[in-house]
C-alpha cells in the first residue's frame, strides 16, 4: 500500500470515470490527493474530504 498519491490533469477524461478512478485507488492508498474542476468534482461521494480553497 503507497501511503500518499496526487492525480492531476485528468480533464481529458470523462467525469464518470474519474469517480470510478478515485473509487479504485482509494483501495491502495492512504491519502489520495485529486486536482479536479468543479463539474467533475460533483460526481464524486460526498463523503470525501474537499479543499476549496487554498
Amino acid at each position: 500500500m503507497m501511503p500518499f498519491m496526487v492525480l492531476n490533469s485528468l480533464e481529458a477524461i470523462d467525469s464518470d470515470r474519474i469517480a470510478q478512478l478515485v473509487q479504485y485507488f482509494e483501495d491502495y492508498v492512504e491519502y489520495l490527493v485529486v486536482a479536479l474542476l468543479p463539474g467533475d468534482a460533483q460526481v464524486l461521494d460526498v463523503s470525501v474530504n474537499r479543499i476549496t480553497a487554498i
